[in-house]
């Protein structure tokens, strides 16, 4: 199924069965600064987890925090616009999304509408009978790891021999980056041979998360980044957005598919709570604002703006060849800015 939004400075069609996305301006050389409604919300379906991380940006406890069926289901409508229509697609998490006891019932009920799923998981929830259930309903299940002996070849065997694309989301920080420029070398392609792409997020000092994991400028960084123009990684490789600056200032990617961070411009983030964000790593209640008080229209289009005008009024000053496309530094975390420190 396509779906379309087309108006004045901003054009979109989504593929919900390739996930192949395509977005542009005025003109098919112009970017739009952003859309009239969300394109993906990162849901957290719960923040209940059994496995206690150390990294856990949201320091999620085995609490039975689960957003209930009906209110998630509240939460697609909201995602829902009489003009535009549905969010494209939803990225589920929490927490620990499988241990969810109605996940099963949140991915048929987003199937249903025509929106793509997909989720992060730890893996340990990964069973062939989850993977017989799910399979034809989700865009892609991206496994967590902070170490490739965190990687569990097993589950990604179950989820490839289901059809279903299996992603890493590999933590990139202070202790992992070593290893980091190591799989871009392809020392650990045997353990990636099934997976389609490792993608890099970079470390959040937020819930257990200190400011020690934070990247830094030196060796290790300079070796990974060395490495991205050149991979012999046999999955593709990807970044999230707050990797965009130095990917843009430091290698050879082009700039014209790399999107510069998307939060309150083209996602959202949505918690188990309904409270809306720019993102998941937002602190603080400055741009926090529940669907139970507010409509998503009101917040996507009056409430964020404050957000927005924010980042836009205040682009980065370095000399930068591609600070045009760039949104600069992160707007909750100045331990992110290593673009050029």
């Amino acid at each position: 199924m396509l779906i379309r939004r087309h108006s004045s400075g901003y054009n979109f069609i989504g593929d919900t069965e390739t996930g192949v996305t395509l977005r542009w301006g005025a003109t098919s050389e112009q970017d739009p600064v952003l859309a009239p409604w969300p394109e993906l919300a990162d849901i957290s379906i719960s923040n209940h987890c059994s496995k206690n991380c150390d990294f856990c940006y949201r320091d999620s406890k085995p609490d039975n925090s689960f957003m209930s069926l009906a209110d998630y289901e509240s939460v697609l409508d909201s995602l829902t616009s009489p003009q535009w229509g549905s969010v494209f697609q939803v990225a589920l998490g929490g927490g620990e999304p499988l241990e969810h006891p109605e996940f099963i019932e949140i991915i048929q009920r987003t199937w249903e509408r025509g929106i793509v799923a997909n989720f992060t998981t730890n893996g340990r929830g990964v069973t062939k009978e989850l993977a017989a259930e799910i399979a034809g309903k989700v865009g892609a299940v991206a496994l967590s790891a902070s170490s490739i002996d965190d990687i569990q070849p097993e589950r990604v065997k179950i989820l490839v021999d289901a059809g279903i694309k299996t992603n890493i989301h590999y933590i990139l920080d202070s202790n992992s980056i070593e290893q980091a420029a190591e799989i871009l070398e392809g020392r650990y392609n045997y353990m990636l041979a099934d997976v389609n792409a490792v993608i890099f997020l970079t470390f959040k000092p937020r819930g257990r998360g200190t400011e020690a994991g934070c990247l830094t400028p030196g060796a290790a960084l300079d070796r990974f980044v060395s490495r991205i123009d050149s991979t012999a990684c046999c999955a593709h490789i990807g970044f999230d957005a707050c990797f965009v600056p130095i990917l843009m200032r430091q290698t050879k990617v082009n700039v014209d598919y790399v999107d510069s961070c998307e939060c309150a411009f083209f996602s959202i983030y949505i918690d188990e709570q309904r409270n809306v964000k720019p993102c998941s790593f937002a602190t603080g209640n400055r741009d926090s604002f529940n669907l139970q008080q507010y409509s998503m229209e009101e917040i996507w289009t009056q409430h964020f703006s404050v957000y927005r005008k924010g980042l836009l009024d205040s682009p980065c000053s370095e000399d930068c060849q591609h600070s045009s496309s760039c949104h600069g530094k992160c707007a909750y975390f100045e331990s992110l800015a290593f673009c050029y420190q």
